[in-house]
């Protein structure tokens, strides 16, 4: 799919996918075309989309907003112990006016989106006590196998489903120590994943009507993203995504000239810049758990 905002390219240079949109309280217009795309698409044949941000005008117009969303509206979810702390806020404004009436313009928006949440509704399962001092009678039992129960190999170590404490590996116990603890017999547990976030982007644009034939453009669109990691400092479950610190911006230059009634000549140019750091969480190295194992942080 090939994305163009303001008549350049507006794609991901490393992955091919598209660039962040700017929020729609800054767009002017869109258009999607799917099939006989033009010649001017020909790195992409499949989709093309484009997008205009919007420009002042001789009369000054701006808007206000927010969203929100707060999880104590919500019902409980079925398999969580407790209701969703999901406080979600989307706000921002626009603003756009003459500089020079008739020749010179501006426009600029913001848009923030702050989410906080820790549904506690992910089930996973973890060594007991029991099995931990090397008891999995109750784990191979009918009351955690449907009803069937289960005999552990012998060619494994097991003896009457209990495995001697000799062949407990320590690196395994290690990492167990750092699940969470369960009552439950079967070693179920219920955990939740943050799904904190933060963005923020920004829309400003420059246009200047040289004459009736010559007009010029500049814009320039800042986003940032940042999750942080789902990883809690104490539960292994919880490693489920690192830590995200993006940024993008880009910047046009736009001149259009009308030659003629039927002919128009377009340029842009353009420049993307893309920072996505890879983040590691901090859980724990192989020598730390005991295991001889190369580390390379």
């Amino acid at each position: 799919q090939a994305y163009s905002l303001d008549g350049a390219n507006h794609n991901d240079a490393y992955n091919g996918l598209n660039l962040p949109l700017p929020f729609p309280d800054a767009l002017q217009e869109f258009k999607v075309e799917t099939s006989a795309l033009p010649a001017q698409y020909g790195v992409k044949s499949a989709v093309a989309v484009n997008a205009v941000t919007k420009s002042g005008t001789n009369e000054y117009h701006g808007n206000l907003f927010e969203f929100f969303r707060n999880g104590a509206l919500n019902a409980r979810n079925f398999f969580a112990p407790r209701r969703d702390t999901l406080k979600r806020s989307q706000f921002g404004g626009t603003i756009g006016g003459p500089i020079r009436k008739d020749k010179l313009f501006f426009f600029a928006g913001y848009q923030g989106t702050i989410q906080k949440s820790d549904p506690p509704q992910n089930i996973a399962y973890v060594p007991t006590a029991a099995m931990l001092a090397g008891d999995f009678t109750a784990i191979a039992g009918p009351g955690c196998n449907a009803g069937t129960q289960v005999v552990l190999p012998t060619s494994l170590g097991f003896v009457n489903n209990v495995l001697p404490a000799n062949l407990l590996n320590p690196a395994a116990l290690k990492i167990a120590a750092r699940l969470p603890t369960s009552t439950d017999p079967c070693g179920r547990v219920t955990y939740g994943l943050k799904g904190n976030q933060d963005e923020h982007m920004v829309v400003s644009r420059v246009d200047w009507q040289k004459s009736d034939k010559h007009s010029l453009f500049t814009r320039f669109y800042l986003t940032k993203l940042k999750i942080p990691t789902t990883y809690d400092g104490k539960n292994a479950l919880t490693l489920n995504s690192n830590t995200q610190d993006d940024q993008v911006m880009a910047l046009v230059i736009g001149d259009t000239y009308l030659i003629g009634s039927g002919i128009v000549n377009s340029f842009r140019a353009s420049m993307n810049r893309s920072a996505i750091p890879k983040i590691v969480d901090n859980f724990a190295t192989w020598p730390e758990l005991g295991v001889n194992a190369p580390y390379n942080p």
